[in-house]
């Protein structure tokens, strides 16, 4: 995966992917799909944590990545401040 794990950053870096903000609501079950749907589309998704999302206060945006990684069956690429980067292979057709 050394190549891949590559080229995946390279996008990260270049800012080249799907990007959803979380907000006020918070990670809402509806907002959980889209980032499924979009993983399943592009395989890699940037998740913003805004200011006014109550999962800012409640854990530290590490704990919050690695538990959204396991519930969408990802891999956690990157955390920079409040911005996570799954990425998860796309299922074969």
């Amino acid at each position: 995966m050394g190549n891949e794990k590559r080229k995946i950053k390279s996008l990260i870096i270049r800012n080249e992917i799907t990007k959803i903000n979380v907000g006020r609501s918070g990670l809402t079950e509806a907002v959980t799909k889209e980032i499924d749907r979009q993983l399943d589309e592009h395989e890699i998704v940037k998740i913003k944590l805004l200011k006014n999302s109550p999962l800012i206060e409640e854990a530290d945006v590490k704990e919050i990545a690695k538990e959204l990684a396991s519930s969408l069956k990802a891999e956690v690429m990157d955390v920079r401040g409040r911005t996570i980067t799954l990425y998860r292979k796309q299922k074969s057709k």
